[in-house]
């Protein structure tokens, strides 16, 4: 950790180096997780599920023979899509919000893909959760049972590539939801509604556009091509990663009496409450829905609205008793990033000025569509509105394509790293055509605001280009020769962060409830599932500070309870961190108010003259003349004193930060190898509310801006649609001794709304580290390799040694 950051304003807890406010838990294993929680000894009776999964790609159930099963001893129940139960069920998209704000069925964002059924019949990838399910008294039960099911199949044709797939005699994959082909319909939420069906040619292949999906246009895109001085057109294949959390799915369901209770390792608890409650036709207090800490989601858990709930309340129903569900490793490999082909144009004047540009995607959003349709629409479209403003002429575009690949859903840096990786390319490349450092490039064109520079990009970039000694950068493929093969080269890439107060509106009211003790000790109720980042110790240092009491004595509730909790905020948009602490400062201040108030006659003088520090309250001008917070409760009627408060964020609309990569790398020209010297990743933060934390995020996101970039993907086999990598063996991802050299560099440049005028940067750090690489690739060696990951074969393809 570096330990280098300054705050622009001085706290004694907020945006310091200090541990995790359960880090003394965890290191000690006394932290409860799902899987502490669901055990039989506090479950008693407690059964577990096992659901068929498809061996192919493409097929369909013709018929099936579940007798042996059902008479093997130790299963309880068998559900098939025949029952009533199962197959009056609604269709749905397991992605009806994600997760900032609330969504019933009938406000889904995505209402036209409603693609997901509970056990279907129909299965659309190898993994896809097929038609059959048991419940038996332990696991290897329910998988023997399983496997004595007799299942004859109807195999469809399948395809794994979106371009082959957007072509009129791909087989048709979801025809309820496009009867005419594999291009996912648009949504309202998205954007406005254009027809576009223009045939284009795309990665030399050409493919036709059957739909309405101009994400957003400015200007005359058309007129500024032809008025440009220069022109550059790039291509660019971001591959599908997969979250690898440590923390598979698991939940366990029961019924007591007319209710049912869910607890389950979602960081989504209300929104869940909501998904049941719309699916099983229940009254919202009929729902209980207890998530304890989380080991890491990285996205996942934004898909709240998951079919094993339904099968597996289901099954508890049928049996009468408790029933555990739970991925396995291999059944976690469940969902995974968009893969993405794109099409970047730039036009610029000679002075570095973009005159237009145009980007296209292809999405492959795989077997169902999820939260590629954020990835693809939604994160576009506002990165042209926060970071593109100065260009006149833009033009975005975008597909969803079905597949029969693993679903595309939601994943940490979701849309904004594959939109990087093609932007950042077309202002690498349209600088190196002008003959001017890409810096300058940027900081012509990038911004909140039409005027330029932008103070925060102009910061990051002068700040990043000085820790990475971008003076000593050469041109493409000029620099020196290291131990007879090796070349080395710099790059780098910049993103917009988010979110700030102003884009989190869409949650409504931050609710938050403070109780003091009568000892001084201090109740905070500020739910949110934590999943390791530290946003619940940042909501504990804001209390602390606000309320003039050690850290220690303030106790956050670490479970949320949708019986017992205020509304919870899901650790999405990278904003908890921030934002609960903004309404949690109004409560602590209503808190102190009062402890003053009650303060003030027994020590002779108005509230005004009060202050309170270390639990201590006195008066300011006799720091001497005091007493503690218990010493003023403990006489008294030992009532606590409570604050309580739903307020909205502020709506002010103060633009957003940004943050940068700088990467020098070394490539080895005969075997392909490539290393990283060193990474710089700069985040402006706003007010960086916990130092740790921040550079915490900054290095650890490296796993996946490094994994992505060097070796993560997942590798199918043509002929039948069999992924085979799905393990940790064969599924690579980066290790400490793949890392290098991670310098963390928290900035607190722009300044937003609200006490603390933060922004979340645990999505953005890993946003501009794969283009970084990238350019630094090209940097090196001087031919571009723009297809990841960045493996030795594609490196010496592109040299021309294989």
């Amino acid at each position: 950790m570096n330990k280098g950051f300054k705050p622009r304003v001085v706290r004694k807890y907020i945006g310091t180096y200090r541990p995790k406010i359960e880090g003394r838990e965890k290191a000690s294993g006394k932290t409860s997780y799902i899987d502490d929680i669901t055990l039989r000894s506090r479950f008693p009776g407690m059964l577990y599920a096992k659901v068929l999964v498809s061996p192919h790609a493409h097929a369909t159930i013709k018929s099936f023979d579940i007798s042996k099963a059902e008479k093997m001893p130790g299963v309880k129940a068998v559900l098939t899509y025949k029952d009533p139960e199962v197959a009056s069920m609604k269709a749905f998209c397991h992605a009806w919000t994600d997760g900032a704000n609330l969504a019933s069925y009938d406000s889904m964002w995505f209402p036209h893909t409603k693609d997901k059924r509970v056990l279907s019949d129909h299965v659309c990838w190898v993994g896809d959760e097929a038609g059959i399910v048991v419940a038996a008294e332990s696991e290897a039960i329910a998988e023997q049972a399983l496997r004595s099911i007799e299942v004859e199949w109807e195999v469809l044709p399948h395809v794994l590539d979106p371009r082959e797939s957007m072509k009129p005699d791909a087989p048709i994959i979801h025809p309820e939801i496009n009867p005419d082909g594999n291009v996912l319909p648009w949504d309202s939420h998205a954007g406005p509604h254009i027809e576009s069906n223009v045939p284009t040619t795309f990665g030399g292949e050409e493919v036709e556009d059957r739909g309405p999906h101009i994400l957003a246009k400015r200007g005359d895109v058309e007129k500024a091509f032809m008025e440009a001085e220069v022109i550059v057109e790039n291509t660019s294949h971001y591959n599908a990663p997969t979250q690898n959390a440590l923390d598979a799915w698991c939940c366990c369901l029961a019924w007591e009496g007319d209710k049912l209770v869910l607890w389950s390792n979602s960081y989504e608890a209300n929104q869940t409450k909501l998904f049941l409650s719309d699916m099983f036709e229940m009254p919202l207090n009929k729902i209980r829905c207890v998530s304890p800490y989380v080991g890491g989601s990285h996205g996942r858990s934004d898909t709240g609205e998951q079919p094993f709930y339904l099968y597996t309340a289901l099954l508890a129903k049928k049996t009468g008793r408790p029933v555990k569900f739970k991925h396995t490793r291999r059944e976690s490999f469940h969902d995974a990033r968009t893969e993405e082909y794109a099409y970047c144009k730039v036009g610029a004047r000679k002075d570095g000025t973009i005159t237009g540009m145009y980007i296209k995607l292809i999405g492959n959003t795989g077997a169902y569509a999820g939260h590629s349709q954020s990835s693809l629409q939604l994160i576009p479209c506002e990165a042209a509105e926060v970071m593109l403003e100065p260009i006149p002429s833009i033009k975005l575009e975008s597909y969803g394509v079905y597949t029969n690949r693993i679903p595309a859903s939601c994943m940490r840096g979701i849309g904004n790293v594959q939109l990087n990786f093609i932007l950042c390319l077309g202002i690498d490349a349209i600088a190196e055509k002008l003959d001017m450092d890409p810096i300058d490039v940027m900081l012509k064109n990038f911004g909140w605001a039409k005027a330029v520079p932008d103070k925060g990009i102009e910061g990051l970039l002068r700040e990043g280009a000085r820790r990475i000694g971008w003076e000593r950068r050469h041109k493409a493929g000029a620099g020196p020769v290291y131990d007879g093969t090796k070349k080395r080269g710099m790059g780098f890439s910049l993103h917009n962060s988010w979110h700030t107060a102003w884009q989190e509106l869409r949650r409504g009211p931050m609710q938050v409830v403070i109780r003091v003790n009568p000892d001084g000790t201090v109740y905070l109720e500020a739910p949110t599932v934590e999943t390791g980042p530290g946003s619940n110790s940042c909501c504990a240092f804001a209390c602390a500070d606000v309320l003039g009491v050690p850290v220690e004595d303030v106790k956050w509730v670490s479970t949320v309870d949708t019986d017992i909790c205020v509304n919870d905020q899901v650790q999405t948009d990278s904003a908890v961190s921030h934002i609960l602490p903004e309404r949690i400062y109004n409560a602590a201040l209503d808190a102190r108010r009062q402890l003053l108030d009650l303060a003030a006659p027994k020590l002779g003088v108005k509230p005004d003259e009060l202050d309170i520090d270390e639990g201590r309250i006195f008066v300011k001008a006799a720091p001497q003349k005091g007493m503690t917070i218990k010493e003023l409760l403990w006489k008294g009627d030992m009532v606590p004193v409570l604050s309580a408060v739903s307020m909205p964020l502020p709506s002010e609309m103060a633009g957003v930060p940004y943050m940068a990569a700088f990467t020098e790398v070394e490539v080895d020209t005969e075997t392909g190898e490539l290393g990283i010297i060193k990474l710089v990743i700069l985040n402006d933060c706003g007010t960086v509310m916990y130092a740790s934390g921040c550079e915490g995020q900054q290095i650890g996101g490296q796993s996946f801006g490094l994994g992505e970039a060097l070796m993560e993907e997942m590798i199918y086999d043509e002929a039948t649609g069999v992924p085979l990598n799905f393990n940790w063996i064969d599924y690579k991802f980066p290790c400490m001794a793949d890392f290098g050299d991670i310098e963390p560099v928290p900035m607190e440049i722009w300044k937003g709304a609200g006490e603390y005028g933060a922004c979340g940067i645990g999505e953005s750090v890993l946003c501009a580290t794969p283009r970084a690489v990238a350019n630094a690739v090209y940097n090196a060696i001087g031919v571009r390799v723009d297809d990841l990951p960045l493996t030795p074969d594609k490196i010496l393809k592109a040299l021309g040694k294989v």
